[in-house]
């Protein structure tokens, strides 16, 4: 590997390092229990981890040149990583406040919608993703399918922004716009621009 693609590695690291330390900078300025750090840490971390797999999705061949890694299984560790905190984020709060509706999506009224946005976002992650491991059974509808999954993030990001304890910080703020912002930017470029 060349210096220039060390280079890229190494800036590709720092960012991630200091998006990570600056998230845990952020859940320890609200210190609470341990379930709701539980809680807090699992749904921040799940929205990082969904948000690289989505932007990952992009840059298939220039991941394996720099990482060496098929894309394939950095792809899936991503989204392995993501689904185990997605599932950990609701049963935790669900612990919590010791009820399983924060499972149950609700539709109406259109605010309650968007502050419970991660409720919908959830299921449909679990449909992109079911989709994508029986992918060969049902190879010409599955990436359309797949496609829940930037619904499902810009969902996310708005319960995020609306409710999300962590989110009311200025800096919080500015990464999940920006976040939202990319990952429409990678939509477009992927599935729009043909």
């Amino acid at each position: 590997m060349d210096s220039h693609h060390n280079k890229i590695i190494y800036l590709i690291y720092t960012i991630v390092i200091a998006i990570a330390l600056f998230v845990i900078y952020t859940l320890y300025q609200n210190p609470e229990s341990p379930i709701k750090l539980i809680y807090r840490t699992a749904g921040i971390f799940s929205y990082l981890f969904i948000f690289s797999a989505i932007i990952s999705s992009e840059y298939m061949s220039k991941i394996k040149k720099l990482f060496g890694l098929p894309f394939l299984k950095f792809h899936h560790n991503l989204i392995k990583l993501a689904l185990i905190l997605m599932v950990l984020h609701p049963l935790s709060f669900a612990l919590d406040i010791q009820s399983l509706q924060v499972f149950l999506p609700v539709f109406y009224p259109p605010v309650t919608f968007l502050e419970l946005a991660g409720r919908p976002a959830f299921y449909l992650f679990i449909i992109a993703i079911i989709t994508a491991v029986y992918r060969k059974k049902i190879p010409k509808d599955w990436k359309k399918i797949h496609l829940f999954n930037y619904l499902a993030f810009f969902l996310v990001s708005i319960h995020a922004l609306l409710i999300g304890t962590d989110f009311s910080s200025t800096g919080m703020q500015i990464l999940s716009v920006a976040m939202m912002i990319i990952v429409a930017g990678v939509f477009i470029d992927k599935h729009l621009k043909k």
